[in-house]
């Protein structure tokens, strides 16, 4: 089987190709910025020097020098000038200078090499030759240099930027793209039920969550052969439980029927606790088979609850009396809520089917009732299927029912007596048969 790609390899391809695409982006920004602005500055240069050269020529051909001690100024053709000459002699005065350069010399001192005149001008002075002692200062703008050069940077930073932008909502969609397996394992282990033999972890895409769906996948089977331990060892010991029980009961029947009226109340009382430790065996049964499909079909509901016998209490039947459910499930649940009504001291219990969007069936006594913060909160626990310490069997039972039918039990919020409502989206009415 072919290993899926790594997430870790791809992402690495990723960055590698950002960084090349970057580097090569930024390079061929700055180059053509800086070849444009420096191709700009040296025809500026040239035309300078080609002027200066003409200037030069001319004068020295046709202009003799000045006696009234007054800066000669080099005749050129009408341009503006980006670069200013000078030269002075070493009493600082200018004897020479370029069309637009002041009379007054540009630096005060003679020393050779680069220097400012202020905010102005950049200034390089070189010593002419001969015994004169002459020098020359060429100069440039200094506005015009710092605009060359914030030019420079805005032109790369708009690029570098806009290249940057481009990279990281490339490199966004890359991860989004790549941790979208992720996601999907995530949903489908929260779709994940190991007690449904129809659902499955679906094959991973990426080499990285292959430990993952492994562990998942064992972690299941291990909590499936726990549970079907439990289940069969609860399953045997309320086996074992029915048979001593029913003869227990057998034996207090005829036991009452023989024995002094002074003893009847005390077999009465034992008699109704091994019917009580029955139907909680029965019950017992009936939760762990919960976890199994139902066995739907067709009863009558007042039949069903004609079974249901509970000392000092009255039970009614009324709305649809044939239903399709699993008739083992709903016996079970109908007799443990009837088991509470009976010990929250109900003397009467009405049982109603009605149809909505399945099959609702709602149980209301006329007992104490639940106070309104436990209601709250037992509901609370039922919505999480968190029982443990905090629902009683008869709850807890009737809820693992309406969920094996797909539905849920609510503790409906009544003025007197406890009112339950089991919702079964699968269940249905029928036909009563023939």
């Amino acid at each position: 089987m072919k290993r899926p790609p790594s997430i870790r390899s791809r992402l690495s391809t990723s960055v590698v190709l950002i960084a090349l695409v970057w580097s090569i982006a930024v390079t061929a920004a700055v180059w053509t910025v800086v070849r444009h602005e420096i191709a700009e500055l040296q025809d500026s240069t040239l035309e300078e020097s080609a002027q200066i050269i003409f200037g030069l020529l001319s004068h020295q051909l046709s202009h003799p020098a000045r006696e009234d001690g007054q800066a000669s100024t080099m005749p050129a053709p009408p341009h503006v000038e980006h670069l200013i000459w000078q030269v002075v002699d070493v009493r600082g005065r200018t004897i020479l200078r370029s069309h637009d350069a002041p009379e007054r010399p540009l630096l005060e001192r003679r020393t050779p090499g680069f220097a400012d005149a202020g905010d102005a001008w950049r200034v390089v002075t070189m010593e002419m030759p001969g015994a004169d002692a002459l020098v020359l200062h060429v100069a440039q703008d200094a506005e015009e240099r710092r605009e060359v050069g914030f030019e420079a940077a805005k032109y790369t930073a708009q690029f570098a930027l806009g290249i940057g932008l481009a990279c990281v909502l490339w490199l966004r969609w890359r991860l989004k793209r790549e941790l979208l397996p992720v996601a999907q394992l995530s949903d489908a282990v929260r779709r994940f039920d190991p007690l449904d033999p129809g659902t499955a972890l679906p094959p991973v895409t990426r080499a990285e969550l292959e430990p993952m769906h492994h562990a998942i996948t064992e972690l299941s089977a291990r909590l499936l052969q726990r549970i079907a331990n439990e289940r069969a060892f609860s399953a045997h010991a309320a086996h074992a439980l029915r048979t001593p029980l029913a003869g227990l009961d057998a034996q207090l029947a005829v036991a009452l029927r023989e024995s002094p009226a002074d003893l009847r109340p005390r077999l009465l009382r034992t008699r109704a606790a091994a019917n009580r430790l029955q139907r909680v065996v029965t019950a017992l049964l009936a939760l762990f088979r919960s976890g199994a499909e139902p066995d739907i079909h067709a009863f009558l509901m007042r039949d069903l609850v004609a079974h249901l016998t509970f000392d000092g209490l009255s039970t009614t039947v009324g709305g649809i009396d044939c239903i399709r459910a699993d008739a083992d499930l709903i016996a079970a649940a109908l007799m443990n809520l009837l088991d509470n009504s009976a010990r929250h001291h109900a003397s009467s219990a009405h049982i109603a089917v009605r149809e909505e969007n399945g099959i609702v069936i709602r149980v209301s006594d006329n007992g104490s009732g639940i106070p309104r913060p436990k209601r709250e909160m037992l509901q609370q626990a039922i919505a999480a299927q968190a029982y443990s310490e905090r629902t009683g069997l008869g709850l807890m039972l009737a809820d693992l029912v309406a969920r094996a039918h797909g539905g849920s039990l609510t503790i409906c919020d009544e003025p007197t007596g406890c009112t339950i409502e089991l919702r079964l989206p699968h269940g249905s009415a029928a036909t009563p048969p023939v």
